[in-house]
């Protein structure tokens, strides 16, 4: 009889199968861009951002709109605006973390199924050494747990895809298993931290105190006469301490969390050059194995060897670049901006 872990590894190997000729292909930018329409923040602020134009556009037609009423919809609708570009860079980070997940999931199934045979090899290499003496039943032993684990590695691979694949799926309104298209490009960030800082009065949060200092502000004016009774006039003058006050808050906060991203960014892209650098070195290496197995001078088996420690070095650089691109979005949500290169 099979072994349960025989059995889930055929399951597995099946379910791969499966996976790669049923699912749905799709690139980053295509998930995105079915991703943006269906979503409920995305869908709720562009309801929000039409009635808000809608108030705005009532009040300058009416003739006895007061100036306060024509404020509270000017400010409706800036803020219904930066509200909406907050849920689209919301929904844009959300969609490339789970694409990245996906195409990540599917690397490593791929890796996996490369350890699992290389560890095939390895417990045969060990066997014909036992029956020519050359080899312990330890060794063996050793070679057929090290297979048993890369076996269990890989059927947790693909259950994990599974899951990222399943994820994904949902956030684009789709049926059914998705696959990942493939990599894809990471724009080189060559915006300066000094511009986004200036330009993130772009940011709902900014929006929001900046629209309430405006109320506040025009409240004192108003009551900047003599005829209004000095309460009154203390109270506007309170709000409008506060609303200030809120506003060096708010600024200092989004500052903080945009300079936080950004370096972040930054780190990123310097980790992708390190794993690139090692990758071509795994590369480098393979060819000359590849060559030496012509030549006969070493085996099929080292070169397969060589063939796993490349495709772990492309894995790693993989992260590192889709960690590059997870940055990206985060900064473009700190900044208010899509900073990521996709369209939508």
């Amino acid at each position: 009889m099979k072994s349960i872990r025989q059995l889930l590894l055929g399951a597995a190997l099946l379910g791969a199968v499966s996976f790669a000729q049923t699912a749905t292909t799709t690139s980053l930018t295509g998930a995105v861009k079915a991703a943006l329409p269906i979503n409920a923040d995305v869908k709720t602020a562009q309801a929000n951002l039409n009635q808000a134009q809608g108030v705005l556009q009532a009040t300058q037609a009416d003739p006895s709109s007061l100036v306060t009423e024509k404020l509270s919809a000017t400010n409706g609708v800036s803020l219904s605006q930066a509200q909406l570009r907050a849920a689209q860079l919301a929904t844009l980070q959300t969609t490339i973390t789970d694409y990245v997940n996906v195409l990540e999931a599917q690397e490593n199934v791929n890796l996996q199924t490369l350890q699992v045979q290389v560890l095939t090899k390895a417990l045969q290499v060990a066997k014909v050494k036992l029956s020519t003496g050359n080899a312990t039943n330890l060794d063996v032993q050793t070679a057929q747990n090290s297979l048993s684990g890369g076996q269990q590695n890989l059927v947790a691979a693909q259950a994990q895809l599974n899951l990222a694949s399943s994820k994904l799926a949902t956030q684009m309104g789709v049926s059914g298993p998705v696959r990942a298209a493939g990599a894809p490009n990471v724009p080189k960030l060559s915006t300066s931290l000094s511009s986004l800082q200036a330009a993130r009065t772009r940011l709902s949060t900014l929006v929001a105190v900046n629209n309430a200092l405006a109320v506040a502000q025009l409240n004192v004016k108003l009551t900047d006469n003599d005829f209004t009774p000095a309460q009154t006039k203390q109270q506007a003058q309170t709000a409008l301490a506060n609303a200030q006050r809120n506003v060096t808050t708010a600024q200092q906060n989004t500052s903080q969390a945009l300079s936080s991203a950004y370096q972040s960014a930054l780190n990123t892209t310097e980790l992708l050059k390190v794993t690139q650098s090692k990758e071509a070195a795994a590369q480098k290496q393979y060819t000359q194995d590849a060559a030496r197995l012509k030549s006969g001078t070493i085996s099929a088996v080292e070169l397969q060897s060589s063939q796993l420690t490349l495709k772990q070095a492309q894995y790693a650089r993989l992260q590192a670049q889709d960690n590059v691109l997870s940055a990206l979005a985060a900064l473009s949500v700190a900044a208010g901006q899509n900073l990521t290169g996709i369209s939508y």
